[in-house]
């Protein structure tokens, strides 16, 4: 079973109010919103916020971990590697 954890992301509005375009790293995924945590208020003027996403852990090194985002891949796949310490329960 994979693990969940959190990792740094930027937001975007999604088409739906159900959902949000999320960026982390090279990679960018459309995924629900409750798979969300914001650091301030759901963007709603086209201008990007800081939050950290759900993401299933599929790989780990000393110094990164591969991680797959939920939701459906819009730039990249789904996985992508971030720094080990980006992680977060």
């Amino acid at each position: 079973m994979l693990s969940e954890m959190y990792v740094p992301c930027q937001v975007w509005p999604g088409a739906f109010d159900s959902e949000v375009y999320v960026v982390v790293g090279d990679v960018s995924a459309v995924v629900d919103k409750r798979s969300v945590r914001l650091n301030e208020p759901y963007p709603t003027n086209g201008v990007p916020v800081k939050g950290s996403v759900l993401v299933y852990v599929v790989n780990e090194e000393p110094n990164r971990t591969l991680v797959e985002l939920p939701g459906l891949a819009v730039v990249g796949g789904l996985r992508t590697w971030v720094p080990r310490d980006t992680l977060a329960a």
